[in-house]
């Protein structure tokens, strides 16, 4: 947990991706789609930890993320302020990977 903490805090100040009142800011994340209690969520693609719950900008969830379950994807979209995960309603998604493993597991031997 720690970590995703960590992880979150490196985020947001490298990105600005919360403003100072809490409302939403332009942001570009990389990470990998997974789904959590019913929700498709941007996991880090280090530790897998769950980063940011996605909403779509338009269509539904399903429509826009269920095809990229276990995909490594880089999204754009507004992140705003949630609990437990900070919300990213996503304008855009490219894949960058058609799989994902945490960095050590990626990493050559």
């Amino acid at each position: 947990m720690r970590e995703l903490l960590v992880f979150l805090m490196i985020i947001a100040g490298a990105t600005g991706c919360l403003g100072q009142s809490g409302k939403a800011v332009k942001t570009s994340l990389t990470g990998c789609v997974d789904e959590h209690d019913g929700e498709y969520v941007l996991t880090s693609d280090k530790d897998l930890q769950p980063a940011a719950r996605l909403r779509p900008a338009a269509g539904s969830a399903e429509d826009n993320f269920a095809r990229h379950l276990g995909e490594k994807v880089t999204v754009q979209g507004r992140m705003a302020d949630g609990q437990p995960l900070p919300i990213l309603t996503v304008d855009s998604l490219k894949t960058v990977s058609h799989t994902c493993a945490p960095a050590s597991e990626a990493e050559p031997r």
